[in-house]
């Protein structure tokens, strides 16, 4: 487990802090990690945005990432989770496709990290990287609901998903109550594990927060 030497032990930290494109990504992610640590009562403070009625994108996103607002938000929160899709990372400097060739999930994500690493500079990431928790979506977080409603190849996908899931869904709707209902079963641990493997970005994402080796205070 990381220690903490920089910040005062007596301060009640949160365990994590999230930086988000979007107030429906907070269900997905929180459901995740209520599944992978086992505990219903995660506790997570949503940095950015800072509340519901805030609007973020990806641009805000990596406007959070700079050491002096990520400095800010140690202070009070032990791990740092960072979600950005990659349906748009062309537009800051990641292309889908590197000589002529479709990019893996997994090399993208490698990409899109290694940016986030460059933008917040080698000695800062060196610094906090164990605190550091990249929750990279290909191509957006609504793939990572995929495996919850299929278990054919469809889990697996990454184009489109949104439109996909609202065609193929009844009453699908991009909202933040309603992910959080169809994300319960992510709450269960053994399903959880099971369904990630169907989709390769959010299991990723699992292999991301097992490499922390985060240990879970019964407070949390």
């Amino acid at each position: 487990m990381v220690i903490l030497e920089d910040y005062p032990t007596t301060f009640n930290m949160n365990t994590f802090g999230g930086i988000v494109e979007g107030k429906t990504d907070y269900p997905i992610i929180n459901s995740v990690l209520i599944g992978y640590f086992n505990k219903h009562n995660i506790d997570i403070a949503w940095v950015q945005p800072q509340n519901f009625k805030s609007q973020s994108n990806y641009d805000k996103v990596f406007k959070s990432c700079k050491p002096e607002k990520l400095r800010q938000y140690f202070q009070i929160n032990k791990y740092i989770i960072i979600h950005v899709d990659t349906d748009a990372s062309a537009d800051f400097g990641i292309p889908h496709h590197e000589n002529g060739e479709l990019l893996t999930p997994e090399k993208l994500i490698e990409k899109v990290v290694a940016k986030f690493k460059l933008e917040m500079g080698e000695d800062f990431y060196e610094k906090y990287a164990n605190r550091i928790i990249f929750a990279i979506a290909v191509h957006s977080i609504e793939c990572w609901l995929f495996p919850l409603f299929t278990s054919d190849d469809k889990s697996s996908q990454t184009e489109n998903c949104y439109k996909v899931l609202e065609k193929a869904v009844p009453n699908f709707r991009k909202n933040h109550e309603y992910y959080q209902e169809i994300t319960k079963r992510y709450h269960n641990h053994d399903d959880l594990l099971n369904l990630c493997s169907k989709n390769p970005s959010l299991e990723i994402f699992i292999e991301e927060l097992a490499s922390k080796n985060i240990e879970i205070s019964e407070e949390s």
